[in-house]
């Protein structure tokens, strides 16, 4: 930022956050209307001391941190240290890091976002209370030390549990799609057989008899066509990015996780010097659940797209998008701050990690200001003794926002003329054998996706929550899969069982809204802290719920030790197990699990094992020594 403004101008950086709660002490003024209790976080006070010595020569001081909630705490902090020096000063929350952003921010002269701040004292304190009347139960009652539990954090592993156990009680079945092969109008064509219902082999069998195929030879000759049915169709481009939504594609598409493409935009969104030019910034404000894009911006993107693509750039009027029920709308979308910085223009001055994010953030915006891929779809329906075949054809007559760059670009498949009483000529049939698939494990996209859909967490959270989760080794990744560790699950079960009001979905995305409404009345922030304060602390006075059944398995020696568990630990040693290493027994009637085809007693268990497999296991283990990674 410096590289915007003149000599006259000191620019220096506090390098994140300068205070926060106490790590160890639980930071909380119970008898002073829940004031939460700062200190210095390591090595800051020194730093700050260096800023307040610059501060004292300033005839004005401007504090230009984030502009989020994050922000301004930090804001904050800066202001009460630096008001004992009796200077004027003013807010800077740059959107963007750009010589106009930075002029114009100036001259607003804004202060501290009071709203923001109070939001922020209260989701940073209810988390606080959270942790740390919740971890010590945990410790207590699952008798393993050094447990933590969060607030939104437990709601996230619940998914991610529940998940397990959908694929744990998964029972695959088998049926069949009834195809005929064919011709109609010297065309070759493929029927399908329509029916709501999975076919067995039977009633397949029984169908080729209706329609005369069985038994052979065959005397089904030619299906009449009776319907034609036709709809347009029209695909919009998709809308610049979100936080959840970069974050969904970097991963599905790029391979980075949550946290080195937070990184990689905060590189992009605080610039780079390009050429012999002054520092610039190379897209927007990273942290948002908007897919909005301002008019500055769109007409700038339509003004490089008429230029280098045109034909390409949507002509009519833009419809705004409405926002998702959660979205805050505070920042407009991730989008490039100049579209004529093409990634291979700049490429010579950013990492290769950097010019892959900055490629997917710059076309993604463009895509959003294209025509939509236009066509047509029929269906053509052929009736013989009650029963149906389909033939679907699509028709693409423009391909739109499809056409870009170097994608894959669709081929107009033919369009058939076909009219009502047209014959389609018999020649053979298959019959393909299918089975039901179980539900899929959550990658980092779809887990980040599912939190901006339901409205838990914010965009400055989403990566974080993850990662906490990893860190306290409640789940395990591998190849994009999330799996829960065993005591993952352990966690889950305990919590889910003795605190579902306090973690449920409905009430985390309740309570999140409720902490992004508080004003700067600073009464609202105590009394949404108190009434959830008062909540947690009536769960803990009640009795604690346990699965009647529920066990803690310890292989009696290492031979015995089933990947993913761990002997019993001593003890009288420091207890911090690894998360991975401990494993719970669900009793039988919590589940729909299959009997253990070896012992007959237990229950068939899954786990997603540390090389990325499913391994099956009897309940009973090490008692019953049925493994196997197959279904």
């Amino acid at each position: 930022m410096a590289s915007y403004l003149d000599k006259d101008w000191v620019v220096v950086a506090t390098k994140g956050h300068i205070k926060d709660l106490p790590a160890k002490s639980y930071g909380i003024d119970f008898q002073n209307s829940f004031e939460p209790e700062y200190e210095w976080l390591k090595g800051k006070k020194t730093i700050f001391s260096a800023i307040k010595t610059q501060a004292k020569l300033a005839s004005i001081i401007y504090i230009a941190s984030d502009p989020d909630r994050e922000g301004e705490i930090i804001a904050k902090h800066c202001y009460d240290e630096l008001a004992k020096l009796k200077k004027p000063m003013f807010r800077l929350r740059l959107k963007e890091i750009s010589k106009t952003e930075v002029e114009r921010q100036i001259q607003f002269k804004l202060g501290l976002d009071l709203a923001e701040i109070e939001s922020q004292i209260a989701r940073r304190i209810v988390d606080r209370i959270f942790g740390f009347e919740v971890s010590p139960d945990l410790w207590k009652q699952l008798k393993i030390s050094s447990l933590s539990a969060g607030r939104v954090q437990s709601t996230v592993l619940h998914w991610i549990c529940e998940r397990e156990k959908e694929i744990q009680n998964f029972s695959k079945e088998v049926y069949f799609q009834l195809k005929l092969q064919g011709t109609l109008s010297d065309e070759s064509v493929v029927l399908d057989h329509q029916t709501k219902d999975k076919l067995n082999f039977d009633s397949v069998q029984k169908i080729l008899n209706d329609l005369e195929i069985l038994p052979e030879p065959s005397q089904l000759k030619d299906i009449t066509l009776t319907q034609i049915k036709k709809k347009n169709i029209k695909r919009n481009p998709p809308p610049a990015f979100s936080t959840a939504s970069l974050l969904e594609m970097s991963f599905r598409v790029l391979g980075f996780d949550s946290k080195k493409t937070m990184k990689l935009a905060q590189t992009l969104f605080e610039g780079k010097r390009i050429g012999s030019g002054e520092r610039i910034g190379l897209i927007t404000y990273m942290r948002t659940d908007s897919t909005r894009v301002s008019d500055e911006k769109r007409k700038l993107g339509e003004d490089y797209l008429k230029k280098e693509y045109p034909g390409l750039v949507f002509s009519g009027t833009p419809t705004l998008k409405k926002q998702k029920k959660y979205s805050q709308d505070a920042h407009e979308a991730v989008v490039p701050i100049r579209p004529s910085y093409d990634p291979d223009s700049i490429r010579s001055y950013l990492s290769s990690d950097e010019v892959k994010l900055y490629t997917l953030i710059w076309e993604r915006f463009l895509v959003s200001l294209m025509n939509p891929e236009l066509g047509e779809e029929t269906i053509y329906e052929f009736h013989k003794n009650n029963h149906v075949f389909i033939y679907k054809n699509e028709f693409i007559t423009d391909s739109g926002f499809k056409a870009f760059g170097k994608r894959d670009q669709k081929k107009n498949s033919k369009k058939f003329e076909w009219k009502i009483g047209e014959r389609f000529f018999y020649e053979s049939h298959s019959i393909e054998e299918k089975q039901t698939e179980p539900p899929v494990r959550y990658t980092q996209g779809k887990l980040v996706q599912k939190m901006e859909d339901t409205g838990v967490g914010r965009p400055s959270t989403y990566g974080s929550i993850i990662e906490t989760l990893r860190t306290r080794k409640y789940i395990v990744e591998y190849h994009k899969s999330i799996g829960p560790t065993s005591l993952g699950m352990i966690v889950d079960d305990y919590l889910f069982l003795n605190f579902q009001e306090m973690i449920g979905e409905s009430f985390t995305k309740d309570l999140e809204n409720k902490l992004d409404q508080i004003t700067e009345d600073k009464s609202s922030r105590i009394n949404l802290i108190q009434n959830f304060y008062d909540s947690l602390v009536g769960l803990l006075r009640t009795p604690r719920k346990k699965y009647t059944s529920t066990e803690r398995i310890y292989p009696k020696n290492k031979e015995e030790t089933l990947p993913g568990s761990y002997a019993k630990p001593n003890p009288n040693r420091s207890a911090k197990i690894k998360a991975s290493k401990t494993r719970i027994s669900i009793p039988k009637e919590h589940t729909n699990a299959k009997p253990c085809p070896v012992c007959k007693q237990g229950v068939v268990k899954s786990k997603l094992g540390k090389k990325g497999k499913t391994i099956y296991f009897c309940s009973r283990y090490p008692h019953c020594d049925y493994i196997t990674y197959e279904s």
